[in-house]
C-alpha cells in the first residue's frame, strides 16, 4: 500500500476547515513545517484512519475533535496492487467508514465491511502501525552536537 493523499475536516486546529497533502510520490516524503503548523495532526488522523473502528468513540478520536465539537472526518487515497482507492472515515457524529474505488467512484466497501477491507489490506489485523509509519517527533538525531561544533 502506497499514501498518495490525505484529507482532514474538522480536526484539531482545523476546526470547521478542510486541509490535505497530495501529491505524495513514490519513496520518501518529507513533510516539514514550523512548530504549530499541524503536522502531529496529521500524523494522528493517519493513525485513526487505519487503526481505530470508525464507530470509536475513546481518547484517540476524541483528541482529535476540536474544541468546538463536531464531526472528525480524515480521507486518505491509497494505492494497492488492485489499483487506486479512497478510504474515509467520518468519527463521532453520522459514523461511518467507506472505501471508494478510483477513478470511477464505486463504493467497495461501507462501514464494517470497509473495517475489514482495512484490515485484509494492512495484512495485520488490528495489531498496530508497526512498519507502516514512524514519526518521532522532536531531534532526529542529525543535529549537530555543541561538543562537535566548537572542536
Amino acid at each position: 500500500m502506497k499514501l498518495r493523499a490525505l484529507q482532514l475536516a474538522n480536526v484539531r486546529k482545523f476546526t470547521g476547515k478542510r486541509a490535505s497533502i497530495s501529491g505524495i510520490g513514490d519513496g520518501i516524503t518529507v513533510v516539514s513545517e514550523a512548530n504549530e503548523f499541524g503536522k502531529s495532526t496529521f500524523f494522528d488522523a493517519v493513525h485513526a484512519l487505519f487503526f481505530e473502528k470508525y464507530s470509536a468513540t475513546g481518547r484517540a478520536v476524541k483528541s482529535l475533535q476540536p474544541y468546538a465539537g463536531g464531526a472528525v472526518e480524515i480521507a486518505a487515497e491509497v494505492e494497492t496492487n488492485a489499483g487506486l482507492f479512497r478510504v474515509e472515515k467520518r468519527f463521532l457524529s453520522r459514523k461511518t467508514a467507506r472505501i471508494t474505488r478510483l477513478p470511477d467512484g464505486t463504493t467497495v466497501a461501507q462501514d464494517d465491511e470497509a473495517e475489514r477491507w482495512i484490515a485484509t489490506l494492512l495484512g495485520t489485523g488490528r495489531e498496530g502501525p508497526a512498519g507502516l509509519l514512524w514519526v518521532r517527533q522532536g531531534l532526529v538525531g542529525l543535529e549537530p552536537d555543541s561538543a562537535s561544533e566548537t572542536s
